[in-house]
């Protein structure tokens, strides 16, 4: 799925959010227990409540986690928090993630799955993206940044860009829309290429 289409799903998931608040009366459906896993109803849950624990609602019983959420809008809150944190997720170069990805993949046999990841050079680093790529974990997106962030460090900056672009060509013509609106100059802005996990 492009950028472009995620955004526009985004876009109408919070056209309906908005459209769900305006009811007086707006309850939970049971059918969402069809729709989601217990520990995913509890992620919602801890989401929504920060008073609570995991082990507060290991007890509780599915119906009395759905009561918790206490109506739609509060789950689809959540999913859409969701997809906005999933539309800008890059791989972090964790010795955690490393190892999910190797036994996810069934590649443990991979020199990279035995090296730790400290231990990378840019030639590891660059292999480790290329099997990312491979597997359909991740795609290649655009984003815009300040000048002074160079392309070897678009994923250390603390900031990332809150949206990714398909291709160059889009990225490139946002450029132009900041620079037309008085935002920045055009020579403040620069596209950088990186991976977005799927």
């Amino acid at each position: 799925m492009t950028i472009r289409e995620r955004k526009r799903i985004l876009y109408f998931l919070e056209a309906y959010m908005a459209n769900l608040e305006s009811h007086e009366e707006n309850h939970i459906n049971i059918e969402l227990l069809n729709l989601f896993s217990r520990k995913e109803l509890m992620a919602m849950v801890l989401w929504l409540h920060t008073n609570y624990d995991n082990g507060m609602l290991s007890i509780k019983t599915d119906s009395e986690l759905l009561e918790l959420l206490d109506d739609d809008a509060n789950v689809l809150a959540y999913i859409i928090e969701q997809w906005r944190a999933n539309m800008s997720a890059v791989p972090k170069l964790t010795q955690d993630e490393v190892d999910r990805f190797f036994q996810r993949t069934q590649n443990e046999i991979h020199y990279l799955a035995s090296k730790p990841v400290e231990e990378w050079d840019s030639y590891d680093v660059s292999n480790y993206r290329s099997l990312l790529l491979k597997t359909g974990t991740t795609k290649k997106v655009f984003g815009i940044f300040t000048s002074d962030v160079l392309a070897e460090d678009v994923y250390a900056v603390t900031t990332k860009p809150s949206y990714f672009f398909d291709t160059k060509e889009e990225a490139e013509a946002e450029i132009e829309n900041i620079v037309s609106e008085g935002q920045f100059s055009k020579e403040e802005l620069v596209v950088h290429k990186l991976w977005l996990l799927q």
